[in-house]
C-alpha cells in the first residue's frame, strides 16, 4: 500500500486506516473542505487580479512599444515620464488585488507579509483597509 499520509498534516495514516483515507481525522478533513471553501469564494477577488494584471501588461507594452526616434516637434518634454507615470500606480492596484484574494482565500496577515517581503503587521497596516474600502465601494 506504501507510505499514506494526511493530506492536511502529512503524518503518516495507519496501514488499517482504510482504502481511501485521506486525512488523520474529522478535524483535519473539516479544515480542508473549508480551505477549498474559502479558496472558491475568493474567485471574484483572483478574477481581480487578473483584470488590473492585464491591464498593467497593457500600460508596459504601450511604454515598450515607444519609438526609438526622437519625438516629433512640438511634442511635450518629458514623454517618456508620462509614458511610464501609470506603472507604479497601476502595480500598486495590483498588489492591493492580490492581498484581496489571499485575505479571502483565508491567508493570514503574517502569510501575505512574508509573500510581500515586509511584517504582518506593516501588511494589515498598508492593506488592512483596502478590503473594507473595496467592500464600501460595492456597496457592502
Amino acid at each position: 500500500m506504501g507510505d499514506v499520509r494526511c493530506d492536511w498534516c502529512g503524518a503518516g495514516l495507519p496501514e488499517a486506516a482504510g482504502r481511501g483515507r485521506r486525512y488523520c481525522g474529522s478535524a483535519h478533513r473539516q479544515a480542508a473542505w473549508r480551505a477549498r471553501r474559502r479558496w472558491w469564494e475568493a474567485a471574484p477577488a483572483r478574477k481581480g487580479v487578473a483584470a488590473a494584471g492585464e491591464v498593467l501588461l497593457l500600460q508596459v507594452s504601450r511604454v515598450v512599444r515607444l519609438p526609438v526616434e526622437p519625438p516629433p516637434p512640438g511634442s511635450p518634454v518629458g514623454w517618456n515620464c508620462a509614458a511610464v507615470a501609470r506603472v507604479s500606480d497601476l502595480a500598486g492596484e495590483l498588489v492591493r488585488a492580490a492581498v484581496l484574494a489571499d485575505r479571502q482565500a483565508g491567508a493570514s496577515w503574517a502569510q501575505i507579509g512574508a509573500g510581500l517581503g515586509i511584517s504582518a503587521e506593516a501588511a494589515r497596516s498598508r492593506f488592512g483597509r483596502s478590503r473594507s474600502a473595496a467592500a464600501v465601494g460595492r456597496g457592502g
